[in-house]
């Protein structure tokens, strides 16, 4: 390794454990029993660094499947983000089943399905094989492990959830920082091949981490006597429901009561046994569809127009990782950047995603200032970065993009979320947040493949950063444009406020 990298190792080992520690600082005013959970916490901070980490970091893959797989760039760009679009995708289905299974069997089972998906995706001969391998297996895992400790979290973490989720989202950060440098030397040593097998062994220590995930005894107490209370309101049924299937029997009574005295007689046991049945089923079979549509917020989709605009804004930023991830170290590299150094790049957004992620949050906290223009401003960041990225060829200033990238996503990301809770409500949140990570996951997916067919086209990675540049300065325009439309011009109180009281 040459002084360059040496001096990168050095400074990323200096780096790396102040930034995982910077969310820490107000820790010593949890209460005991928050202190009791730390080795939960510091099982969730690890976790996400090998599960969402890992996802932002095989990019570096990217160069090697493209020499094995020659065919298509925009194919092998989309298997590079495909593990970050299943991660985001399965967010709903992996929430639900932990609450249902628990946390820990969650977690342990995307533990062994990500290990078996990066193990078996070294024996891959053929690009379909890493396609099935690396999405619907790791990609899958990743999403199943990552929810799981949000979820815990959440539940044991109350007086001090800013700082816990703070910390556990860290891990995230340290993540893009470490696993694409690990990344790119198992390559250099081992092959791509070879590579995949060392890291299906690390992606293996999450069983560890998910033998750590029990909530202590009163938590899981408060725990299922929530949850019964929650399926005895479900078996019960609403008021609503009650009232709808008396109205719905007294119409069929009243029906019946229409036709002849003998077809009334005739017909009294098959209406009173096999009609009421039916009649049962198809009232369950709706209540289950409407709960359904509630829980998963997809009934947010054409009843909160609000939401919707926003979802918008939201879907238009998703180039931003999308190609990023994907393509600047091929970009950098197809311009004699040598690899240690592209690959870097990647932990710089790292780096920079932390610092912005510890100070952004302030300036809206103190009512200052509007989260809508947290939000646009952070967006526009990329946008002026994408043009830039694309014209350069000195590693100076691929760093000076990338660090740009890192303080947008580390801003947008998280602002995205505060954002969508304001607008949905508390109830609707997990719903909300839900169905807006499956649209990021389908942006991501979509403009990884656009960028990849530009390059086919052009032979360059430029095309892909302008279009980045262009969809995100869209983005920012829109976000601007919903907070005039809902504050000024068609004022509706879910579009986000700053209290008075600030």
């Amino acid at each position: 390794m040459g002084m360059s990298t040496q001096v990168l190792g050095v400074f990323l080992l200096l780096v790396t454990p102040a930034c995982a520690l910077a969310p820490f600082k107000d820790c010593s005013k949890m209460s005991s029993s928050e202190i009791h959970n730390w080795p939960i916490l510091l099982a969730s901070f690890t976790v996400n660094c090998l599960t969402k980490g890992m996802a932002t970091s095989l990019g570096v893959f990217y160069i090697e499947w493209f020499r094995e797989f020659p065919d298509s760039s925009a194919q092998v760009g989309g298997l590079s983000i495909s593990v970050m679009v299943m991660l985001l995708c399965t967010s709903p289905l992996a929430g639900a089943l932990a609450q249902c299974y628990g946390v820990r069997p969650v977690v342990a089972a995307g533990a062994c399905l990500s290990s078996a998906g990066l193990l078996l995706a070294s024996f891959a001969r053929d690009i379909s094989v890493l396609f099935t391998t690396i999405p619907f297996m790791a990609g899958i895992g990743f999403g199943m492990s990552h929810m799981g400790v949000l979820f815990i979290i959440s539940e044991l973490f109350h007086e001090h959830y800013a700082t816990a989720n703070g910390i556990t989202l860290t891990g995230t950060s340290v993540g893009t920082i470490v696993m694409p440098i690990l990344n790119s030397f198992l390559i250099e040593q081992y092959g791509w091949r070879g590579a995949l097998v060392v890291l299906s062994a690390v992606e293996a220590n999450l069983l560890v981490c998910a033998g750590l995930l029990r909530a202590p005894a009163g938590e899981r107490a408060h725990s299922k006597s929530q949850s019964g209370e929650q399926c005895d309101r479900g078996n019960n049924g609403s008021l609503t429901h009650r009232e709808t299937e008396g109205v719905f029997r007294y119409k069929q009574l009243l029906e019946s009561a229409d036709e002849s005295e003998d077809d009334a007689i005739g017909q009294t046991n098959k209406f009173s046994v096999s009609s009421s049945q039916d009649h049962s089923k198809q009232e369950r079979s709706t209540t289950m569809v409407t709960r359904f549509l509630f829980l998963s917020g997809l009934s947010l989709l054409w009843t909160n127009r609000v939401y919707v605009s926003f979802l918008l804004a939201a879907v238009t930023n998703t180039s931003i990782m999308g190609v990023t991830l994907a393509y600047i170290v091929a970009r950098a590299e197809s311009v004699g950047v040598p690899t240690l150094q592209a690959t870097s790049l990647i932990s710089a957004i790292g780096i920079a995603n932390i610092a912005s992620r510890m100070t952004h949050g302030w300036l809206v906290d103190t009512g200052q200032v509007h989260p809508a223009y947290v939000y646009g401003a952070a967006v526009a960041l990329s946008a002026v970065a994408g043009p830039i990225i694309a014209s350069v060829e000195s590693y100076p200033w691929f760093m000076v993009c990338a660090v740009l990238v890192g303080l947008s996503a580390g801003a947008f990301i998280p602002m995205q979320i505060t954002i969508t809770r304001q607008i949905v409500g508390q109830e609707r949140f997990p719903g909300g947040s839900g169905v807006s990570l499956v649209f990021a996951g389908i942006g991501d997916f979509s403009s990884a493949l656009m960028a990849g067919h530009l390059h086919d086209v052009t032979n360059s990675y430029s095309g892909g950063f302008i279009m980045m540049g262009i969809v995100s300065g869209m983005s920012t325009a829109l976000t601007f444009f919903l907070h005039l439309t809902w504050t000024r011009l068609i004022p509706d109180d879910r579009w986000p406020r700053i209290s008075p009281a600030a």
